[in-house]
């Protein structure tokens, strides 16, 4: 009997292998209310959760939704016009894996990433809200740069939540910070086996949290590309471009300057 090998592409071997995938046993939605340019804003977030393996994935339900898009052929990856609506302000992705988060995000055509240990500290208080039919429990924690209050319920016994929260006796459905700038809240929550495609973790570039957030900085504040006939004009560029990526919506600001 003759034995036979088949030889795969290398480019179709690296595409099965690299994705990662997430298989859901829970869903959740979380809207989430920001300001950008002094101006109030809400958007959807998507929460996939495997309990099992106590990991989750956390992104805007708007790029979510132009992926699926652009895998169906629906969208074409260059078509920028038709991509607006799908725009994000806050697109960070957290793929949370037991005691690590790693971020991931796309700025302009780089692709950067970062990890950081969960090392939130919760203080629980006995006051008690109901919050969409739950009844929840009051917790405050300082992280990211700012002091957070979130309300949480045992009725769903999962130690999940939105963006990097997590490690409380029950999902987060409430949380802001202490000046309110920041509100996420949870409207959908339910049973979802699926399996959801994560960012290819190969295709991004490591860095440490502060190096991504300046790589970032550089990213978004580089004008290179553009001609003046005026300094005085790319000087004043400069500065209103700086001052419109200091004063974008962050729900981290740890460390920035």
């Amino acid at each position: 009997m003759k034995n036979f090998t088949i030889l795969l592409p290398l480019f179709l071997f690296q595409l099965l292998f690299s994705q990662q995938v997430l298989k859901t046993d829970f869903a959740a939605s979380y809207n989430v209310e920001y300001p950008i340019f002094k101006k109030k804003n809400s958007e959807q977030f998507l929460l996939f959760i495997n309990t099992k393996e106590n990991t989750s994935y956390y992104r805007s339900a708007n790029q979510y939704v132009l992926d699926s898009l652009s895998k169906r052929g629906k969208i074409s990856n260059d078509d920028v016009m038709s991509s607006i609506p799908y725009d994000t302000a806050l697109g960070e992705e957290v793929v949370r894996k037991n005691n690590i988060f790693t971020v991931y995000e796309k700025v302009k055509d780089a692709k950067l990433k970062y990890t950081e240990p969960i090392n939130l500290k919760w203080t629980i208080y006995k006051d008690t809200k109901v919050y969409a039919g739950y009844k929840t429990r009051k917790a405050i924690t300082t992280a990211y740069g700012r002091k957070w209050i979130a309300w949480y319920t045992e009725d769903l016994p999962l130690n999940f939540g939105p963006y990097k929260f997590c490690g409380l006796p029950g999902i987060i459905v409430n949380m802001y910070d202490e000046k309110g700038e920041y509100y996420l809240t949870l409207t959908q929550f339910k049973k979802k086996v699926k399996q959801i495609d994560l960012p290819k973790d190969k295709s991004y570039k490591n860095f440490t949290k502060q190096k991504a957030k300046q790589a970032k900085y550089n990213a978004l504040s580089n004008i290179n590309g553009i001609v003046f006939e005026d300094p005085n004009e790319k000087r004043r560029m400069e500065q209103v471009n700086q001052k419109r990526i200091k004063e974008s919506p962050q729900l981290d600001i740890e460390g920035n300057n």
